[in-house]
């Protein structure tokens, strides 16, 4: 059985305890990166000091000669948490490569199991790329959006590659990927919706000045000065108060018109500042979009239900100015939209992958798992620049549909390199750490590393 790492990420670090127990009682080795104290204390005791690698302010502040070129500017620089600490955020990056190399190699892991969230985090994954000699992957287990209670590993920083050094054959003949929402908004609306009353606002104010379960040795925390703190946090609260004001349009002004389609991404958030970076500037994206329509066509932009907080009042009015922009409510049936639109533009959203299930024409900033789709295509700011207008796009997504893979055989493909179970965290949605779901995840790491 292969020797394999797990990287320390909040909540979700009991879940992956859970099947790093498992997989110690069925003889296999487990190592731990941890990115703060209290978690090293926690683990300790369970894995053992020689099985840990502590890289915590502390240990990221002793000085090391880096092993390779890794874009730290770009890492640090959109970091959600180094991006604050100025040049010491560079400097861990630095310090932390020989230690994650030794540690590496001195017990020969082969695989190393995270997200690609944080900067420390793609700098391991373009770190093993780059040291074949180690001959280490890191992947990140991620529940696919649709179908449900499946799970995949994928390979790249960018969330493109999906891993096919293992094949778990969830496949049944016949079976065909349907449109569905997927568990993790239901999960995650559910949770925002519960934070706008008085009660969670209570106990957010309560956890911001006491300083509740922040750990000021974790290098992914945001800087502890409580200026900076309270001004973030009243931004948050600020925005959230005066969304209301927010003026959005009916459903009936554009449902028989000529319209596109762009839903916002929340933000911070992995999937538009890691995987969609270089996209990562959502007015831009929306004023790119607007310029290649018609005079009589519309462009539909819907906030992400999640999202409330991120964006200010002076976002939307900007926005607003484009001639024939439309603002829905954030509320308002995603799927009916898909449906009526001439096309989907998102970075990397799941509603591009909901409109190519229902055969619609969607657009992707960045490449993602499932733009395997014939009905996926992927875009570029150049590609926006060069062509006449909306219409050229279109016949363009017509001809590059040759080649790419139908629904029946997309389904197919994911299900062979998908295991059942779900991935997550005991606060984002507790049924993870359920005895069955647990068995199925198990099952699924087992399968790769035996």
């Amino acid at each position: 059985m292969k020797n394999i790492c797990f990287v320390t990420n909040y909540k979700k670090t009991y879940f992956f305890d859970a099947i790093g127990k498992e997989i110690i009682a069925r003889g296999g080795k487990v190592y731990w990166i941890v990115l703060n104290k209290m978690l090293y204390n926690y683990l300790l005791p369970i894995y053992g000091e020689d099985n840990l690698l502590l890289i915590n302010k502390e240990q990221g502040s002793i000085p090391n000669a880096k092993i390779g070129e890794y874009k730290l500017n770009e890492l640090a620089s959109v970091d959600r948490a180094l991006k604050y600490y100025g040049e010491w955020g560079y400097d861990f990056l630095r310090n932390i490569q020989k230690p994650i190399y030794d540690f590496i190699s001195t017990n020969k892991i082969s695989f190393v199991f995270g997200e690609t969230t944080y900067a420390h985090e793609v700098m391991m994954c373009r770190m093993f790329k780059d040291k074949k000699e180690l001959s280490c992957t890191f992947l990140h287990p991620q529940t696919i959006r649709i179908p449900g209670y499946h799970f995949t590993f994928l390979e790249d920083e960018f969330q493109s590659k999906i891993y096919e050094g293992v094949k778990f054959d969830t496949y049944e003949e016949g079976y065909v990927i349907k449109v569905q929402r997927p568990t993790e908004s239901v999960v995650n609306e559910k949770r925002v919706k519960k934070s706008m009353n008085v009660l969670s606002k209570l106990e957010r104010s309560t956890r911001f000045f006491t300083q509740k379960n922040m750990e000021k040795d974790d290098p992914s925390v945001s800087p502890t000065n409580i200026t900076g703190r309270l001004n973030k946090g009243l931004t948050e609260e600020w925005n959230r108060l005066t969304y209301p004001l927010v003026k959005t349009e009916p459903y009936s002004k554009i449902q028989h018109e000529n319209f596109v389609v762009y839903t916002l991404h929340k933000q911070p958030e992995a999937s538009v500042d890691v995987v969609g970076r270089y996209y990562d500037d959502q007015y831009t994206n929306i004023q790119n979009i607007w310029r290649i329509l018609p005079d009589d066509w519309y462009l539909v932009v819907k906030e992400h239900t999640n999202a409330i907080g991120d964006r200010s009042l002076s976002f939307f009015k900007k926005i607003k100015k484009l001639r024939n922009l439309v603002l829905l409510n954030e509320h308002i049936n995603s799927h009916k939209i898909i449906q009526d639109a001439k096309a989907i533009f998102s970075v990397s959203g799941s509603i591009a992958y909901e409109a190519a299930l229902y055969g619609k024409p969607a657009f992707l900033f960045v490449p993602i798992f499932f733009d395997k789709l014939q009905n996926c295509q992927r875009i570029t700011l150049e590609t926006l620049r060069n062509i006449n207008n909306i219409n050229e796009l279109l016949a363009n997504w017509e001809v590059g549909k040759k080649g790419k893979m139908p629904i029946e055989e997309f389904s197919k493909y994911l299900m062979t390199y998908s295991a059942k179970g779900l991935i997550s965290d005991p606060l984002t949605d507790p049924k993870c750490m359920g005895e069955e779901n647990l068995s199925h995840v198990v099952n699924g790491f087992l399968k790769l590393i035996e």
